[in-house]
């Protein structure tokens, strides 16, 4: 066994250097470091290093007293300081830097400033800066110096940006990243964010932006981009902004916003399969046009803020979405259900997610729903498998089963889950009269089959 691990070990060592150090920038720079004491041959090899990963581990921030905690972060910014000193090949193609406030803000300043700027070089093609505070202890916000903002956003070499927890980049004075493809900025703090970082990023394609406030009264984004997310906090002031989205080539959107809008204009999103939308706006004129926009879509999700204001419209005609596959709601509403449904003929999935309640009957007529007569085409020929999450076992959700089960003639799959009734008393009962109403439905597709789960 011994002879057999030694052969192992033999073939490992017989490796060239520079396949050793490829390997070896897959570990945390810990790790790597640590083979050092393998051998007389790893002493040196983690000082050619071009790929560096430096995480405060969770282990050395556990919840103590504050001295605790600077000798925490001092432990770790002596290890990365004399890390970048031994070094012995210049250029850094990969930074990540990980780290929690844990002590002195001016030290954490000095050292996150002086870190990246020993990162930012004309070979760097990845930069992840991500600084968090530990328990909610205290409030930090790193300001990056002059120079380290201007030595990152003119970066030319630079493929991918990560900002991410308590920075702040609101006072930039160029943006130069030809090269930029990906961006990721989560910020957690109260100062606005500059829009004039996506001024100079001509190739980005993927942008994940998370912010509390924005410094411009508008957001021109990218034409370039594939992938956008965008997430701004409910708490945040509810501020107008104007936003301004074409983007030819854009795939899969996520729009998460609760400030108001003084001007929405969406433009040649006929290429986006995949929609995740919530904007807390009182204009359904701003929703139709976002929607109309995105009528080839394949995929759709709506959440709670966008669905109460479409329902507190007086009359909101759907687009008709001609390629869309799969629809989640993340609420239950009988009446706009089968309004969507009559604009989505190819529809093969539909999952309503009934957590949050709201009920706005649009004409303002009694909440009790009345099944319509004409049957939605998805029903009659694509519509597969339907999930209803939140179920409570109401009149009108009792209907809707009925009148889904009844119509559905290509039905595979009906699943209905009881998890909101998990705390109410006498759950078991109710759960057992549920499964009888249910199962004794007459269903109009042979091959469908109800599930139900707890």
């Amino acid at each position: 066994m011994e002879r057999i691990e030694k052969r192992k070990m033999d073939r490992f060592s017989a490796l060239p250097d520079s396949l050793i150090g490829h390997i070896l920038s897959f570990l945390p720079t810990k790790t790597a470091v640590s083979t050092s004491l393998l051998s007389r041959r790893w002493r040196y090899l983690w000082q050619h290093l071009q790929v560096f990963n430096f995480q405060l581990e969770e282990e050395e921030e556990e919840e103590e007293e504050d001295e605790q905690y600077d000798w925490s972060f001092m432990h770790f910014s002596a290890f990365v300081n004399g890390v970048l000193a031994q070094r012995r090949n210049r250029d850094i193609r990969k930074f990540r830097l990980s780290s929690s406030y844990t002590g002195e803000a001016s030290f954490h300043a000095r050292s996150f400033n002086y870190w990246s700027l020993a990162a930012i070089g004309p070979q760097l093609q990845d930069l992840n800066l991500s600084l968090y505070a530990p328990y909610l202890k205290k409030h930090f916000v790193w300001f990056p110096s002059s120079s380290v903002l201007r030595g990152i956003f003119s970066c030319t070499s630079l493929i991918s940006l990560t900002l991410d927890g308590l920075i702040c980049v609101n006072k930039i004075s160029s943006v130069h990243l030809p090269a930029l493809r990906t961006m990721r900025l989560s910020m957690d703090t109260p100062y606005p964010l500059d829009v004039k970082i996506f001024s100079g990023c001509p190739v980005l394609e993927d942008l994940y932006l998370q912010f509390n406030q924005i410094n411009a009264p508008k957001i021109i984004f990218p034409n370039s981009l594939k992938r956008l997310e965008v997430h701004n906090r409910k708490s945040s002031t509810r501020r107008e902004v104007e936003v301004e989205i074409e983007a030819p080539a854009l795939e899969y959107l996520t729009f998460f916003l609760y400030i108001g809008l003084s001007q929405l204009t969406v433009n040649n999103l006929h290429n986006v399969k995949v929609a995740d939308l919530d904007l807390r706006e009182d204009d359904p004129d701003y929703i139709h046009m976002l929607l109309n926009a995105l009528n080839r879509i394949k995929k759709l999700h709506l959440h709670i803020s966008i669905l109460e204001c479409i329902l507190g419209a007086p009359a909101f005609d759907f687009p008709e979405f001609s390629c869309l596959l799969h629809l989640e709601l993340k609420c239950f509403n009988p009446t706009l259900i089968i309004n969507l449904l009559y604009k989505c003929p190819m529809l093969q999935v539909f999952k309503i997610c009934n957590y949050e309640q709201i009920w706005i009957e649009p004409t303002g007529n009694s909440s009790s729903w009345t099944p319509p007569t004409c049957v939605p085409d998805c029903l009659a020929s694509h519509l597969t498998k339907i999930e209803f999450k939140g179920y409570k076992g109401s009149n009108d959700e009792l209907g809707f089963i009925a009148y889904i089960l009844k119509s559905g003639i290509v039905l595979q799959t009906v699943t209905v889950n009881l998890d909101s009734l998990k705390n109410e008393k006498g759950k078991s009962k109710k759960k057992y009269n549920i499964t009888k109403e249910l199962c004794a439905i007459p269903r109009g597709s042979n091959m469908c089959r109800i599930e139900i789960k707890d």
